[in-house]
C-alpha cells in the first residue's frame, strides 16, 4: 500500500487499527477499511453515530470548546455533528413520505439554516451576529424560490446571495400551507416581522415549527434555545400554539445532540411550556404504551389530538417517535397520516435520536437533496464546532452582507492569527496567555516580598497553593496586568491604524495607551498626557472608562519615572537604540505579550517585544527578555510545544548583543526542569529571584516547563520562593495558557479574578481585530 497517498485522518486510522490488531496485519483487510472510512467521508449519511465519534478522537489534538450547542462541559460532543445530519435528512424524509416531493417546510428550513450560519460568522467577526434577523433574510431568498421576484421579497439588493439559492432542486412555486408565504410578502410590503410578543397574524399552524430544530445549534443553555425556537417560528406565525411548540422541539433537539435518550429529552423539553404539558405528557403516555410492532393509525392520532396546529403535530410527532422509536419508515409513514408538519417533526427526532443510518437506503435514494443535505450539514457542523472555516472561499458561500459578493480584503500583511493553521484554537491559547498572566500576578502579589521562610511559615509546608482572600474579589489584579491591558489596547488600535493608514510600527499607539494608564495611577489626563494632549483633549477609548482600573498596585519606579518625564516633554519615546532608561527591571516583560499578535514573523515579533519594553527600559537584558517572551507566546499560538519554541528563541536571541544574560537564564531554566519540581533555594541559586527581566523569564517558564499545560501545578512553582512571586507568576500564567488555552485554566482561579469580564473582553476583542475579518469599532478602539 502507497501510505504517502494518505491524508491524516487515514493515517490516524490506520494506526489506530494497527495498535489493536499488531499481531495480524493483512493488507487486505486495511484496504477494506480505508475504503469503508472514504465511503462514510464521502457519504456522510451512511456513517454511524461510532464512527463519526472515532474520527473526533483521532483528532491530533483536543479542540477548544465552542459555544454552541454542539458542546458540553467536557467539550465538543462527537456524535453530534451526526445526530444534526439525521435531524436534517430525518426531517426532510418524513416530510418528503408525507408530499411525495420537497417540501416548503423542508427548503424553508434550509434557507433558516444558512442564515444562521451566517449570523454565526458575522458573530464571529464582529462579536454581533442576530440569528432571528439572518435566520429573515434566509428565509426571503426562501421566498424567491417559491417563484416570487427577488425585487419583491422586500431587500433593495440586486441579486440574492450565497450557494443555496442557487440550488434548483429547492426551487418550486408549490406551497402546502401559505401561512409563511403570505407573512413574509406582507413583510416583505414593509409590515414588522412577527415576534412571540407582537404577533404578525393568529395563525397556528405548524409549518413554521420545524425550524425550531435549528435553535438546537446556536447555544447549549437551554432557555436560549427555547427562547430562539420561539422567535424562529413566530417571525410567520403568530398564535402560541404556532410558534411554542417549536421552543419546545428545539430544547428537545438540544438533549438529543447530548445523546439522551428520546423520551427523557422529551420530558425535558415540556417543562418549559406549562400550559401544554399536560398534551404533550399525554401524547407520550400513550406512545409508551402502544404494543410492540403496532403503529397508531390516523383514527388513533385524530382522537388524541384533533386538529392541525402546530401544538397537534408536536404531540402526534411525539407519541409516534416513541411508539416506533426503533423503526424510522414506520414511523414517518403513520405521522404522515396526520400532516406533513406532523411526519417532519417525527423524522426530526428520530433522525436526532439515532443519527443519518437509522433512516432505511431507500428512503435517501428517493430523496432528490440528499448530497445537498449532507452539504449544509457538514457547513453547520463546521461553522457550530471548534473550527470553523475562516477562509474567503466560506464568506462567499456564507456572505454576511446582502451585497452580491462580499468586498475582497485589502489587507497584504499577514498578523499572529490570521496565518495559523486552526485559528480557533490559536484564539483560545492568546485568552489563555492574557488570563494567565493575570492569575499568575493575583496569585504571587501577596507574597512578592517575601522570603520562602517567610511563605512558608504563613501558608503551610507547600507554600501558596491559591488566592489569599485579602478581599473581595481575592484574585487583585497587579500593574503587570493593568500594564499588559493597556499595552493590547494600544496594539489593538495601532492594527486599526495599520489597516487604515498602513501604519507599520505599534509602538506610538502603545506609547498612547500608557499615557492612559498613568491618568489611572490619579493623575489628571492633562498632567498625564504629554504631546498626545494636543490631539486627544480627554482620553479616549473602551478600557480607560472601565473605573475599577483606577487603583495604584505598586507600579515599578521605571514606570512611573519614565512615563511621568514623556508627559512632560523631559524625554521622547525610548527606543532601542535611544532608550529612556538602563533599568533591567521585570516590569518590562509582560507588557510584550500582544506583540506576538502583531506579525506571523517571528523575528518580527520579537523586534515589536523589544520595541515595547524599550518605552520604559533600555537595558539589553529587559529588552531581550521581553522580546523572548513574546516569540515564545507567539510560537505557542502557532500550536508548536513550548520545548520546541525554547530552542527556536535561543536561536533567535544569538545574534543580538548582549544577550549572555538572558540566554544563560534560559538555558538554566531548561537544564532544571529536567529535575522535575526543586526545592525553592536550589530554584533562587540557579534561576535568581526575579528581580531583573531575565530571572523572571526563567523562573516562569521554569515552571511552565514541568507542568505540561497544568496551571494548578505550575503556578506554586512559580510564586513559591524568595522572589517577585508577582511577575514570575504572571510569566508563568501567560506560557501555560498559551499552552493549554482558556478552557483549560480551572475555574476556581477565574471566578475571582478581579476584572475577569473586563482581561476577557478585551482579549476576545484582540483576536477579532487581528483576525481574517476585522469589524468596524467605532469609539470602542479609535486608532488614534
Amino acid at each position: 500500500m502507497d501510505e504517502s497517498r494518505l491524508d491524516d485522518s487515514e493515517r490516524a486510522l490506520l494506526a489506530a487499527w494497527r495498535a489493536a490488531r499488531a499481531a495480524d496485519r493483512r493488507d487486505p483487510v486495511e484496504q477494506r477499511l480505508l475504503e469503508t472510512w472514504r465511503r462514510w467521508r464521502e457519504r456522510p449519511a451512511t456513517r454511524p453515530l461510532w464512527a463519526a465519534a472515532l474520527q473526533h478522537r483521532l483528532g491530533a489534538e483536543s479542540p477548544p470548546v465552542p459555544a454552541t450547542g454542539l458542546a458540553d462541559r467536557d467539550g465538543p460532543i462527537p456524535e453530534a455533528p451526526g445526530r444534526v445530519l439525521g435531524m436534517l435528512l430525518g426531517g426532510a424524509v418524513g416530510e418528503f413520505v408525507a408530499l411525495g416531493e420537497v417540501g416548503q417546510r423542508t427548503s424553508a428550513l434550509l434557507f433558516a439554516l444558512e442564515g444562521l450560519i451566517r449570523a454565526h460568522t458575522q458573530a464571529r467577526a464582529s462579536g454581533d451576529g442576530d440569528p432571528v434577523r439572518f435566520a429573515l433574510s434566509g428565509l426571503r431568498r426562501w421566498m424567491h424560490t417559491r417563484g416570487v421576484p427577488w425585487q419583491d421579497c422586500g431587500t433593495d439588493t440586486a441579486h440574492p446571495n450565497g450557494w443555496l439559492v442557487r440550488e434548483r432542486l429547492l426551487h418550486s412555486p408549490r406551497t402546502d400551507e401559505p401561512t409563511m408565504l403570505t407573512a413574509l410578502a406582507r413583510i416583505a410590503a414593509g409590515q414588522a416581522p412577527g415576534s412571540r410578543k407582537q404577533p404578525i397574524n393568529s395563525s397556528d399552524a405548524a409549518t413554521a415549527v420545524p425550524l425550531g430544530a435549528l435553535a438546537a445549534l446556536w447555544s447549549g443553555d437551554p432557555g436560549t434555545v427555547f427562547a430562539l425556537g420561539g422567535d424562529l417560528a413566530a417571525l410567520t406565525h403568530g398564535h402560541v400554539n404556532g410558534h411554542s411548540p417549536a421552543s419546545v422541539l428545539g430544547t428537545a433537539m438540544l438533549w438529543l445532540l447530548r445523546g439522551n435518550p428520546l423520551e427523557t429529552s422529551l420530558r425535558q423539553s415540556i417543562s418549559g411550556w406549562q400550559s401544554a404539558r399536560t398534551t404533550f405528557a399525554h401524547a407520550l403516555r400513550l406512545g409508551r404504551l402502544s404494543p410492540a410492532g403496532a403503529h397508531p393509525g390516523p383514527a388513533n392520532l385524530d382522537a388524541m389530538q384533533p386538529g392541525r396546529s402546530g401544538l397537534a403535530a408536536l404531540a402526534v410527532a411525539m407519541r409516534v417517535a416513541v411508539a416506533c422509536e426503533d423503526d424510522f419508515a414506520a414511523a414517518v409513514r403513520a405521522a404522515s397520516a396526520h400532516t406533513a408538519s406532523s411526519a417532519m417533526l417525527c423524522g426530526q427526532l428520530l433522525g436526532a435520536l439515532r443519527g443519518p443510518t437509522a433512516i432505511p437506503a431507500e428512503l435517501l435514494d428517493e430523496l432528490p437533496i440528499t448530497a445537498l443535505v449532507e452539504r449544509i450539514a457538514t457547513d453547520a457542523a463546521a461553522e457550530f464546532g471548534p473550527y470553523p472555516d475562516e477562509s474567503d472561499g466560506w464568506e462567499r458561500r456564507y456572505p454576511t452582507t446582502d451585497a452580491a459578493e462580499p468586498a475582497p480584503s485589502t489587507t497584504d500583511y499577514r498578523t499572529g492569527l490570521t496565518a495559523v493553521p486552526r485559528l480557533a484554537a490559536s484564539r483560545d491559547r492568546f485568552l489563555g496567555a492574557v488570563l494567565g498572566c493575570a492569575v499568575g500576578e493575583a496569585l504571587g502579589i501577596p507574597v512578592a516580598a517575601d522570603s520562602w521562610d517567610e511563605i512558608r511559615s504563613r501558608h503551610g509546608s507547600d507554600g501558596l497553593t491559591d488566592y489569599i482572600p485579602a478581599g473581595h474579589p481575592s484574585g487583585r489584579l497587579g500593574s503587570d496586568t493593568q500594564l499588559l491591558l493597556f499595552s493590547l489596547e494600544g496594539t489593538i488600535r495601532a492594527n486599526i491604524s495599520r489597516r487604515t493608514t498602513g501604519t507599520t510600527d505599534p509602538t506610538r499607539h502603545i506609547q498612547h495607551a500608557y499615557q492612559r494608564w498613568l491618568h489611572t495611577q490619579h493623575l489628571s489626563w492633562p498632567r498625564a498626557a504629554g504631546e498626545f494632549l494636543a490631539t486627544t483633549p480627554e482620553p479616549d477609548g473602551w478600557l480607560v472608562k472601565q473605573r475599577a482600573l483606577f487603583q495604584t498596585r505598586n507600579p515599578g519606579r521605571t514606570m512611573m519615572r519614565t512615563l511621568i518625564a514623556f508627559a512632560k516633554g523631559q524625554q521622547p519615546m525610548g527606543t532601542p537604540e535611544q532608550p529612556a532608561s538602563d533599568s533591567s527591571g521585570s516590569s518590562a516583560i509582560m507588557r510584550a505579550v500582544p506583540a506576538a499578535l502583531w506579525s506571523s514573523d517571528p523575528a518580527e515579533v520579537f523586534d515589536v517585544g523589544m520595541r515595547t519594553a524599550a518605552l520604559t527600559h533600555g537595558h539589553p537584558t529587559a529588552l531581550l527578555s521581553a522580546g523572548a517572551l513574546a516569540f515564545l507566546v507567539s510560537r505557542l499560538l502557532a500550536g508548536e510545544p513550548l520545548a520546541t519554541a525554547v530552542d527556536e528563541v535561543l536561536g533567535q536571541l544569538a545574534p543580538h548583543s548582549g544577550h549572555e544574560e538572558v540566554t544563560r537564564r534560559i538555558g538554566a531554566a531548561v537544564r532544571l526542569s529536567r529535575e522535575g519540581r526543586v526545592p525553592p533555594a536550589d530554584l533562587e541559586r540557579s534561576l535568581g529571584t526575579g528581580s531583573t527581566a531575565a530571572e523572571s523569564l526563567a523562573i516562569g517558564l521554569h515552571a511552565a516547563l514541568i507542568s505540561d499545560g497544568d496551571f494548578d501545578a505550575a503556578l506554586p512553582v512559580a510564586v513559591n520562593h524568595s522572589g517577585n512571586s508577582a511577575t514570575t507568576g504572571a510569566v508563568c500564567g501567560s506560557l501555560v495558557g498559551a499552552v493549554a488555552g482558556a478552557r483549560r485554566i480551572p475555574e476556581r482561579w477565574t471566578a475571582e479574578l478581579e476584572l475577569h469580564e473586563v482581561i476577557e473582553r478585551l482579549a476576545l476583542d484582540a483576536v477579532l481585530e487581528f483576525g481574517p475579518r476585522p469589524p468596524a469599532w467605532s469609539d470602542r478602539y479609535p486608532p488614534t
